[in-house]
């Protein structure tokens, strides 16, 4: 009887399960970084004497790296699907080391290529990501990226509470240099732990059948109507988060763990609403959660600057977390529901990258509203961009989703 070598020996592929659970987890930890850029923001406006255009041109140069960042890592993921392991660990390190520089820069012009670099390092954790559960879960796609946006949310919920409440007690640039240590650590062990959770999605596409499909990809009018609408949600999307932080802090002036309470409040719901979304859009069609969803942020948004301080604000902050973040899956999943196999991750990068690239111009057209008029302004702007993109949404030719049998 032949003894198989080691190398030859096939590796043990991670459970669906296993999959997801670690997916999300390091969603969770790729957000926590990433929410840490809005609950700083004031204090670095305040530390750099930034005006409103420079505060909407950190935001925007964070979002536009994202942008350029997902083209290539689309390309690059699909073409090495067995070191998608190596990639997400790249991402966790690439994104804490970039807040370090960002925590070093003594002024405006150094700290827009630090802040460029915490963008474009988040960037790289989601075509790997969401194309393996797209892979894993076709069956289920809108629960299953849901679920992981559910982690995402996790991340998005603890870190304004912890960052808002440390910042009391440390300046935002010693809490940026203790910030990279975690990611470093964490860098390596999800090499560690997702290193075998690729080994059965078979061999990669050649550069010309991936092209090959891409080109069929962007000749796909539903999926250039569907980019359309995205990036304008993205814009509305990038310009609250943004000035949202600043308008707490100086028309409400919420000290940094009051602000950080509410920006968790913004993301908690969102946390039940996901996978609830995700299954109703399974069920009943992307659209018929889609479309009231944008419709409900526009009033929202509009509400916001409407209400006042006090407990109507942190109601409509609880509201805007149904929404805010879990639309973003089912969007998602609406992509790869019009694409085919084999380009699930350049689906993925042609869509984050699309959003980040033209919902990276909203945060400069909001802070350039802010210095003519006031801070009012820009949410008037936010809302109406939420308000187009739910009117347009209904224009959109969608079939419903069809369920094929589940992978063991």
């Amino acid at each position: 009887m032949k003894r198989v070598s080691a190398a030859k020996r096939p590796r043990p592929v991670a459970s669906r399960a296993f999959t997801l659970g670690s997916l999300a987890l390091g969603h969770s930890v790729i957000h926590w970084y990433q929410q840490t850029f809005y609950v700083i923001l004031p204090e670095v406006r305040t530390a750099l004497a930034l005006n409103a255009v420079q505060v909407g041109a950190l935001s925007t140069v964070r979002a536009l790296s994202g942008g350029i960042v997902n083209m290539p890592a689309g390309l690059i993921t699909d073409l090495f699907r067995r070191h998608w392991s190596v990639i997400l660990a790249m991402s966790m390190a690439w994104i804490g080391l970039a807040y370090l520089l960002v925590g070093a820069a003594p002024t405006f012009a150094l700290a827009l290529p630090a802040i460029a670099l915490v963008g474009a390092g988040g960037a790289i954790w989601h075509p790997p990501a969401i194309s393996t559960l797209s892979l894993r879960f076709a069956d289920r796609r809108g629960l299953a990226l849901s679920l992981h946006g559910v982690g995402g949310s996790l991340g998005d919920t603890l870190a304004p509470l912890a960052v808002g409440a440390i910042l009391i007690a440390i300046s935002w640039r010693t809490l940026l240099r203790i910030n990279a240590l975690p990611a470093v650590a964490l860098a390596l062990l999800i090499l560690w732990a997702l290193r075998n959770i690729y080994a059965s999605e078979g061999p990669r596409p050649t550069i010309k059948t991936y092209f090959g499909s891409l080109g069929t990809l962007v000749r796909n009018r539903s999926i250039l109507f569907l980019l359309l609408i995205g990036s304008i949600r993205a814009m509305g999307q990038q310009g609250l988060l943004t000035f949202l932080p600043i308008y707490m802090r100086d028309e409400l002036h919420f000290n940094t763990a009051i602000l950080g309470l509410h920006l968790s409040f913004l993301t908690l719901l969102g946390m039940g609403s996901q996978p609830v979304m995700g299954f109703l859009s399974d069920r009943f069609g992307r659209k018929a959660v889609l479309a009231p969803g944008m419709l409900l942020l526009g009033l929202l948004t509009l509400a916001l600057v409407m209400v006042g301080g006090g407990f109507k604000f942190t109601l409509v902050i609880i509201l805007l977390g149904l929404f805010v973040y879990a639309l973003q899956a089912i969007f998602l999943a609406t992509a790869l529901d019009l694409t085919g196999k084999g380009v699930e991750a350049a689906t993925v990068g042609l869509f984050f990258g699309m959003n980040q690239l033209v919902g990276s111009i909203s945060p400069l057209i909001a802070g350039a509203l802010v210095e003519a008029y006031d801070l009012r302004a820009a949410f008037l702007y936010i809302a109406a961009v939420f308000l187009l993109a739910a009117f347009l949404f209904m224009f959109l030719p969608l079939k419903r989703t069809v369920k094929v049998p589940a992978n063991p």
